[in-house]
């Protein structure tokens, strides 16, 4: 996960995953708001965090239209991030891990099936974030929802909105390193 800080702009794990906050870890931790694994995003709320963060859903496009907190709907029901409805992309060196532990056949159980791509596990994540971009394939085809979202931030008093516009590089091979997420993220004003 790479985790960010809204307020004050700074991005842990950037270079490296696990450097700066650890699985595990970011959960009593105040000081980032939004995180990204792959395609999948997380708010410091819920399961992922002891924060007042969380999300909602605007709907297809305007983001330009969306500038003031006074024009979020008066019955906003912020949704928390949970362990139970969002997968991620194991890594492959992740995936190895499991089945030595576990004591299976690499060759019965590959990391990358054709017909199902690579293998997923659940992980505490934001179940509307989720929808911000779909996958299918194989071929993987990465497709953005074009949705704008309001992110709240862990001390529960910002809000920033936030449009997810593509993932997919063609020039990165399938493997540990991924895709390269692209979007849009301005803070609302008082």
């Amino acid at each position: 996960w790479i985790y960010i800080n809204l307020r004050t702009g700074e991005i842990f794990n950037k270079a490296t995953p696990n450097s700066e906050i650890t699985e595990g870890e970011q959960y009593d931790r105040l000081d980032w708001d939004l995180a990204f694994c792959g395609y999948r995003l997380r708010t410091n709320s819920g399961t992922s965090g002891s924060g007042q963060g969380g999300a909602i859903d605007l709907g297809y496009g305007r983001y330009d239209s969306w500038t003031n907190i006074a024009q979020l709907p008066s019955n906003t029901h912020w949704i928390i991030d949970t362990d139970s409805d969002v997968y991620v992309t194991m890594s492959q060196n992740d995936w190895n891990k499991y089945l030595i532990a576990n004591n299976l056949d690499f060759n019965d159980n590959p990391w990358f099936d054709p017909n199902s791509g690579p293998q997923k596990t659940l992980t505490s994540a934001n179940k509307i974030l989720a929808e911000s971009m779909e996958f299918t394939g194989p071929p993987p085809v990465y497709t953005p929802s074009f949705h704008t979202y309001i992110i709240r931030t862990a001390d529960g008093k910002r809000y920033f909105k936030l449009q997810i516009i593509s993932w997919y590089n063609t020039n990165t091979e399938i493997g540990d390193t991924g895709g390269e997420i692209s979007y849009y993220c301005d803070e609302l004003v008082k």
